[in-house]
């Protein structure tokens, strides 16, 4: 029995892994068509991946050098879009997937568009607006806010996707993590202090800090 059923129209679809595999296919016909539209196929061809998208808690992100040809001996850029907002839909992975195609472009012309702390300058909203995209200034990040202009929305409309593969399929967003420990910041001399405590004591570190903190809080209740 085939499972993989539509529910609404009632008709069979691809299975997953097999869905997954079109949509890879599609991101780089749609990178290669991008490169031609609006940078004349100057950009390098990239790694594009559908990773979990970690502490960045980001759309996607463009990685600089992050792998190695070891045929080629040459460093490979990386376009990562995450897997947790594969279900956008096609407008909304297509703009993620150009938003980094302009970091790409900036990088292949040793432009610096963006700060460690993801503040993007005036050159990546130069290099975005090639890409046909919107670009807004807000916050902390700068020019990092973009939506599909009339040049990225006629762009995808000539590749005629299958919008199907955009928006079934995405990865289970991870449990937060909870943090077991808490970390502390005192003086040179206090911390000189727990180190003869715990000598005297034998206690571990986080045995005597919270050892003190309880003493503490007994004397003043």
């Amino acid at each position: 029995m085939n499972k993989y059923r539509d529910p609404k129209s009632g008709q069979y679809v691809h299975s997953p892994a097999n869905r997954n595999k079109k949509l890879i296919s599609e991101l780089y016909r749609a990178f290669n068509h991008f490169n031609r539209v609006f940078a004349n196929g100057e950009l390098p061809h990239v790694v594009i991946t559908l990773q979990n998208r970690g502490r960045r808690n980001a759309y996607g992100w463009f990685g600089q050098g992050f792998w190695v040809d070891r045929v080629t001996k040459d460093g490979v850029h990386e376009i990562n879009l995450s897997a947790e907002y594969l279900a956008r839909g096609k407008d909304g992975l297509l703009e993620t997937l150009l938003h980094e195609m302009a970091h790409l472009l900036n990088a292949s012309k040793d432009i610096r568009d963006c700060s460690s702390g993801q503040y993007h300058n005036k050159k990546f909203k130069i290099a975005a607006e090639q890409f046909g995209l919107k670009v807004v200034r807000s916050g902390t990040k700068g020019w990092a806010y973009t939506s599909l202009d009339s040049p990225a929305a006629e762009a995808i409309s000539q590749l005629k996707l299958d919008g199907t593969l955009f928006k079934g399929l995405r990865r289970v967003e991870a449990p937060k993590r909870v943090e077991r420990y808490k970390s502390l910041i005192v003086s040179p001399e206090a911390f000189d202090q727990l180190q003869d405590i715990r000598k005297f004591t034998g206690l571990s570190q986080k045995e005597a800090v919270e050892k003190a903190i309880d003493n503490f809080i007994g004397d003043i209740l």
